[in-house]
């Protein structure tokens, strides 16, 4: 993918592909110079930051009261994964019709609220092995120490559970940061993000593959150096969640 954004269109379509070739930025300038690619780009950090941390917040309160007082039991259990395993397709044309008549479509509210919808329920799965692995003594000893539930989740079992939630954010902002279907149907003009931005330059008569690898290269580097930078956090976090005893 990033040799052939760096490939020019003659290098691009050339049989057999070319593996030595003269680099060239020209892919790189035709999506920059676009007047509309900075306010994509802005799009896409807005709703995969703002996803992220509404999806983190609740789906930990959920993980914890699920896991501390199994709270709705197994219905809400299993019916929280169901919402996870449904296709993206069979939700969508609900969510367009319910975003239609509350006019939020093609808007930053509205996308930031379905990509809550589809990143929660595997976020809420994920925490739970978590805090299932935090010793209930810790909190039984705070309580008895005068600390309220919310103090004790808030201080004691949240900390505790960092890994999990280095592990969960970093699933939650690639998923809203790459995510591609829901944006493509619910956004797809005044807040175009990235993902659906690439999708651009497929024409009825020519797919510009240069471009598009170009907007590949670019959509997949954050997530790169946020995994790079917290990679012996990751390692630790996936440990702890799927080891017990």
């Amino acid at each position: 993918m990033i040799l052939t954004s760096i490939k020019t269109g003659r290098d691009v379509f050339s049989i057999p592909p070319k593996w030595l070739f003269i680099p060239s930025l020209e892919n790189y300038k035709v999506i920059f110079s676009s007047s509309a690619f900075s306010k994509v780009v802005l799009n896409t950090v807005i709703v995969a930051s703002f996803a992220t941390v509404i999806t983190q917040l609740f789906g930990s309160m959920a993980a914890f009261s699920i896991s501390r007082y199994h709270t709705g039991g197994k219905p809400m259990l299993y019916g929280t994964l169901i919402m996870r395993v449904l296709p993206p397709v069979v939700i969508a044309l609900p969510l367009f019709i319910m975003f239609a008549k509350l006019g939020i479509i093609d808007t930053i509210e509205g996308l930031i609220l379905a990509y809550v919808g589809f990143l929660l329920p595997n976020t809420i799965w994920l925490l739970i092995s978590f805090f299932e692995g935090i010793p209930k003594s810790i909190e039984e000893a705070a309580r008895i120490d005068g600390c309220s539930n919310l103090y004790s989740f808030l201080h004691i079992s949240l900390p505790l559970a960092r890994s999990g939630m280095i592990v969960t954010s970093v699933y939650n902002i690639t998923g809203a940061w790459n995510h591609f279907f829901y944006a493509l149907i619910l956004a797809p003009t005044k807040t175009r993000v990235l993902s659906v931005e690439a999708s651009q330059y497929v024409g009825e008569y020519v797919v510009q593959w240069g471009q598009i690898a170009a907007i590949a290269s670019v959509l997949i580097l954050p997530p790169a150096i946020l995994i790079f930078i917290i990679q012996k956090h990751l390692v630790g976090g996936l440990t702890l969640g799927g080891v017990k005893g």
